[in-house]
C-alpha cells in the first residue's frame, strides 16, 4: 500500500495578499527547484506536490541553520537561555496573527524578538551569580509568555488559532512565508558568522575571553539575537513548543559524536538536515492515523540523538576496558 498524494497547483500556495512582485519571483525559484527535485531520488515524491515540497525546503532551512546556531548554543550550555527566547517570541507572534493576520507574525515576532534578546542579555549579564541569572531568565521567559497568553484572549476564544501558533503547521507554508523564513535564517547565519571565532573561544575559556578584552556582552547579544532569528523563521511552521527541538538536538548530537568544533558542525547539519527529509518520509508513509510532520521531524531527530549517544556509551566502554587491560598487563609486568 502506498501513500496517495493529490496534486495542488503551485498558484494554491500563495496567499493572495502577499506582494506581487516578491512572491511571484520567490515562487517562480522555488518551482525550478521542485523542477529539478523531481528527477532526483528521495526528493521525487516531495517535488510530486507543491504542498509537500514548501514544508520540505522549510525544514531543510531550519535544520542547516539550527545545526549551526544550535551547535554555538550547546557549546556555550545556553539552551535554557535559548528555551527562554522561544517562550519570549510569543507575544510577538500572537499580535502578528491577531491583529495582522497570519503573514503578519513573522514581522511582529521579529520586533518583540529584539526586545526579548536584549532583555535576556541585560538580565544574564547583570546577575552576580548562575543561579541569579537563571532566575531572571525565567522571569522573563514567564512575563513574556503570560503576555501572549492574555493578547491571545483579547478577541475572544481562540484557542484554535493558539494550537496552531504553539504546534505549527509545516504542511500550511506558503511562498510568502518560506521566503520570510529564509530572511530571518540569512540573518541569523551572518550574526553567528562574524562572530564565529570569537564566540568558539568564548565558550571554551570565558576568563580568557574576557581578559584578551573580547566584548562578552556584545557576543551574547548577537547569539540571542541569532536564536531569536531562527525562533522568528520557524515560528509559523513548527510552532514555538517544538522549535526548541529543532535548535537543540543537531547541536547536542554534534557534541556527542564529535571532538572537533568543525566536526560537531558537520554532524549536527547531518542531523538537521538527514533527520527533517527521515521525518517527512515518516510523515508521508501509510499509517492507520495522520501523523503531524512537526512531531514526526522532532521524533526523528530524537532518534537519531538516541543512537549517537548509545554509540558513544558503547565506544567509551571498550575504550575503558581496553585501558583497564593495558593497566593491568604493565602493572603485572
Amino acid at each position: 500500500m502506498t501513500a496517495v498524494i493529490p496534486a495542488i497547483p503551485a498558484t494554491a500556495v500563495i496567499p493572495a495578499t502577499a506582494p506581487a512582485g516578491v512572491t511571484k519571483t520567490f515562487a517562480d525559484l522555488v518551482e525550478g527547484l521542485r523542477g529539478l527535485a523531481s528527477h532526483v531520488p528521495g526528493l521525487a515524491q516531495f517535488a510530486s506536490a507543491p504542498y509537500l515540497f514548501r514544508p520540505l525546503l522549510m525544514i531543510v532551512l531550519l535544520g542547516a541553520v539550527c545545526a549551526v546556531v544550535g551547535t554555538l548554543v550547546n557549546l556555550r550550555a545556553t539552551e535554557f537561555t535559548a528555551e527562554a527566547m522561544v517562550h519570549a517570541v510569543f507575544p510577538g507572534i500572537v499580535a502578528g496573527a491577531v491583529y495582522g493576520g497570519i503573514d503578519r507574525i513573522v514581522p511582529a515576532a521579529a520586533a518583540v524578538a529584539l526586545l526579548a534578546a536584549v532583555a535576556l542579555t541585560w538580565v544574564t549579564h547583570r546577575a552576580a551569580r548562575r543561579s541569579a541569572s537563571e532566575a531572571g531568565t525565567a522571569v522573563v521567559l514567564t512575563s513574556f509568555f503570560s503576555i501572549g497568553i492574555i493578547l491571545s484572549l483579547a478577541k475572544g476564544d481562540m484557542s484554535g488559532q493558539l494550537e496552531a501558533l504553539m504546534f505549527g503547521r509545516l504542511l500550511e507554508v506558503t511562498d510568502l512565508r518560506l521566503a520570510q523564513a529564509v530572511l530571518m535564517c540569512l540573518i541569523a547565519l551572518a550574526a553567528v558568522a562574524v562572530t564565529w571565532k570569537e564566540q568558539v573561544a568564548y565558550a571554551f575559556d570565558p576568563v580568557g575571553a574576557r581578559a584578551g578584552g573580547m566584548r562578552l556582552l556584545i557576543l551574547d547579544l548577537v547569539l540571542n539575537m541569532a536564536v531569536a532569528a531562527v525562533v522568528v523563521s520557524a515560528s509559523t511552521a513548527v510552532g514555538t513548543l517544538l522549535v526548541i527541538g529543532y535548535l537543540v538536538i543537531p547541536g547536542a548530537t554534534g557534541r556527542v559524536l564529535a571532538g572537533r568544533v568543525a566536526a560537531m558542525v558537520a554532524v549536527a547539519l547531518a542531523v538537521g538536515i538527514g533527520g527533517g527529509w527521515l521525518g517527512l518520509l515518516v510523515m508521508i508513509a501509510p499509517m492507520p492515523h495522520p501523523v503531524s510532520p512537526q512531531a514526526a521531524v522532532a521524533l526523528t531527530m530524537t532518534a537519531l540523538f538516541l543512537l549517537a549517544a548509545t554509540r558513544a556509551w558503547w565506544r567509551n566502554r571498550i575504550h575503558g576496558a581496553r585501558r583497564e587491560e593495558r593497566d593491568d598487563v604493565e602493572a603485572g609486568a
